[in-house]
């Protein structure tokens, strides 16, 4: 993965383990999931217009939540807020 530093992923990622905050992101190795959430919000931090995505190399988990992962673990409970859902 990537490193992040002093990145707000909160509206995208929550509740990490054990107690990591979101608000203030930094890793030296992200996850798939926090780096694409990383991504997105500099991209939008710095006023970009066009955002490209690569379906092969994205975080699916981070894309989308279909109905069979959202009856598996309730959204309560899901630290991922997907992109489709922003």
């Amino acid at each position: 993965g990537r490193s992040i530093s002093g990145v707000n992923i909160s509206p995208f990622i929550r509740n990490l383990p054990f107690g990591k905050g979101t608000d203030c992101f930094s890793t030296p190795d992200a996850s798939g999931s926090t780096s694409q959430a990383a991504n997105i919000l500099e991209f939008v931090s710095v006023g970009s217009k066009l955002l490209l995505i690569d379906e092969d190399t994205a975080a699916t988990n981070f894309m989308i939540r279909d109905n069979r992962m959202t009856a598996l673990v309730s959204r309560d409970k899901e630290p991922i807020t997907p992109f489709i859902s922003k």
